[in-house]
C-alpha cells in the first residue's frame, strides 16, 4: 500500500513522536505567525529503518532517527515537524556541490508527458541535489552535480518514477560561469 509513497526520514530533536499525532509541518520558507508554507496533518505510521527492512513503532523518543508515513505529500525536500504553535523551521542544508551539468528530457511518445511531469516532481523530491525545471521553450531540464549523478537520476526517472516509459535525453551541457578575481590594470570606459 506504500508503493509510490515516500518516507519522511529525520531525527527527533526534542520530545517524542507518536503515531497518530497531529503535527505542524513547516516548510523552509515558513515564518512564525503566518500560514504560508504550513500544513497541519496526522502522522499515519512510524517506522525505524533496519537495513532493507522497516520496523513499525508506536513512538520514537528524542535523539533517534525514524521514517514517518503520511506526511510525504506536504514536504518537498525538507521540513520541520512540530507540535508547538510558534516554532521556527530548521535551516535548509546547504551543499558544497551545485548542479552544473544539465540535460533536456522529453517523452518518446507525447501521451507520456503527464508521466514525465509527475516523474520529475518525484525525482526532485527524492534527491536533494537534483534540480528540475521547465525552460520558456517548454523543455524539461534536469540538472545534477556531474555526469554520473545525472545518469543515475535519469535511470531513476525512467525506471522508478515513470514506470519504464521511454524518454529522449539530450547530450549533457555544462554551464560555464565567469567571475572577477582581481583588479584590472587597464581602464575600462563603458
Amino acid at each position: 500500500s506504500d508503493k509510490g509513497r515516500f518516507y519522511a526520514f529525520g531525527r527527533v530533536f526534542s520530545g517524542t513522536i507518536i503515531a497518530g499525532q497531529k503535527v505542524r509541518i513547516l516548510g523552509p520558507n515558513h515564518e512564525p505567525g503566518k500560514k504560508e508554507d504550513l500544513s497541519v496533518k496526522n502522522i499515519q505510521r512510524i517506522v525505524i529503518m533496519m537495513g532493507r527492512k522497516t520496523e513499525p513503532m508506536d513512538s520514537v523518543p528524542v535523539g533517534n532517527t525514524c521514517a514517518l508515513i503520511g506526511v510525504d505529500q506536504f514536504i518537498t525536500k525538507t521540513g520541520t515537524l512540530t507540535t508547538e504553535e510558534h516554532s521556527f523551521p530548521l535551516v535548509t542544508m546547504k551543499f558544497s556541490v551545485s548542479p552544473v551539468v544539465r540535460v533536456a528530457v522529453e517523452p518518446k511518445h507525447a501521451a507520456d508527458l503527464p508521466k514525465l511531469v509527475e516523474g520529475l516532481k518525484r525525482l526532485s523530491k527524492s534527491d536533494p541535489l537534483v534540480q528540475c525545471s521547465i525552460e520558456e521553450s517548454g523543455e524539461h531540464i534536469v540538472a545534477g552535480a556531474g555526469e554520473l549523478h545525472l545518469e543515475i537520476c535519469i535511470k531513476d526517472l525512467q525506471e522508478e518514477f515513470m514506470g519504464g516509459a521511454p524518454i529522449i535525453v539530450s547530450e549533457p551541457v555544462v554551464s560555464f560561469r565567469e567571475t572577477v578575481t582581481a583588479d584590472s590594470t587597464q581602464i575600462c570606459l563603458s
